[in-house]
């Protein structure tokens, strides 16, 4: 339910283990860092690899969507008038994301949740997937191996568990206003142009604009005559679209202007052709209720209601948790650019 930077890929780098052999005085020395605190949520230590784990993980990310366009001084940009850096953002985000997770796993067993064995199975063998998806030398230089990240994933579920569990039995009071639906069928007549096979849009020239302009008006002619925009939609090898509309724009996404003018129809009614951004729609107002945009409604506002009732929680259980921060254990995971220089 909420915005999670920690679930996807699990790339991880938890030290450097350099080229050669290690010394067995220097593979004990990494392996007590690791084990440290890096922070304390009520009385819950969070690693130092945890913390690393997470920070390399989605620095990795992060670099893949920023690096090329950014480049190697990226995580050294700042973000905001107040000079926060690229990288303490990432921190920052990476640090709430752990603390949240925590703080809900810690409330597991007052709502009975616990991973099932069959999804425990299926974590094994996600984990086993992240081992074999990446290089070795990304693997090595992380520190990753398949039992901490199968841990670090059965944590990540957990968490998504007691989050449903939170609000399982919450009702929203929603009302039969909240989420009535009338029926419409709709048409777009592109005006914009089409799209190559990368992508990019290629207007269309004004004879064409014209053209379908033209189309546009003449379909809604048609339409009238046979009282079925649908069918008289096909006919000009255009695609109609039956959905739903409320008693406000609130929430929906359909074109606005569209559905304005579909609520001043009366059942049946086809409108002028609408102007917008993307062309022209016409749109006829096919019943005054719609049983399967009511109930589609109703469980997408009920969703919506019990995600804010769960970020509601979430937010106090936060405000009221006791952390603990050792900076210098923190400080110790600099970001830096990795990626070129490790394959």
């Amino acid at each position: 339910m909420r915005r999670r930077i920690m679930a996807a890929g699990l790339v991880v780098m938890l030290w450097l283990t350099g080229c050669g052999q290690k010394t067995e005085s220097v593979s004990l020395e990494r392996e007590t860092q690791a084990e440290q605190s890096a922070f304390i949520v009520n009385g819950e230590d969070i690693s130092y690899r945890e913390w690393n784990f997470y920070v390399r993980m989605n620095q990795m990310q992060w670099e893949k969507s920023y690096l090329e366009s950014y480049g190697d001084e990226m995580w050294s940009r700042e973000v905001n008038e107040e000079g926060l850096t690229l990288a303490e953002r990432l921190k920052d985000e990476v640090f709430e994301s752990i603390v949240e997770t925590h703080l809900i796993n810690q409330y597991a067993g007052e709502y009975e949740v616990a991973i099932s064995e069959e999804e425990e199975t299926q974590l094994q063998e996600r984990a086993q997937s992240f081992m074999r998806a990446y290089h070795e030398a990304l693997l090595r230089y992380a520190g990753a191996d398949e039992e901490f990240v199968y841990e670090k994933l059965s944590e990540v579920r957990l968490s998504e568990l007691v989050e449903e569990a939170l609000v399982e039995n919450f009702d929203p009071q929603l009302t039969e206003d909240d989420y009535h639906r009338e029926g419409i069928c709709y048409v777009l007549i592109s005006t914009t142009g089409l799209r190559d096979a990368e992508g990019v849009l290629e207007p269309f020239s004004e004879e064409e604009v014209a053209r379908r302009t033209q189309v546009a008006q003449e379909l809604c002619v048609k339409a009238r005559e046979s009282g079925d925009l649908k069918a008289s939609a096909r006919e000009y090898d255009l695609t109609p679209v039956e959905s739903s509309m409320g008693k406000t724009n609130t929430g929906d996404g359909q074109e606005h202007r569209m559905l304005d003018a579909a609520r001043k129809l009366a059942v049946g009614e086809i409108s002028d052709p609408i102007e917008t951004e993307e062309g022209w729609f016409l749109v006829q107002h096919t019943s005054d209720y719609d049983e399967e945009g009511v109930a589609y409604w109703k469980e997408y506002l009920t969703s919506l209601a019990k995600q804010e009732e769960c970020r509601r929680l979430c937010k106090e259980w936060r405000e009221e948790a006791e952390i603990t921060v050792n900076q210098e254990i923190m400080d110790q995971v600099d970001v830096k650019i990795v990626l070129k220089e490790l394959l």
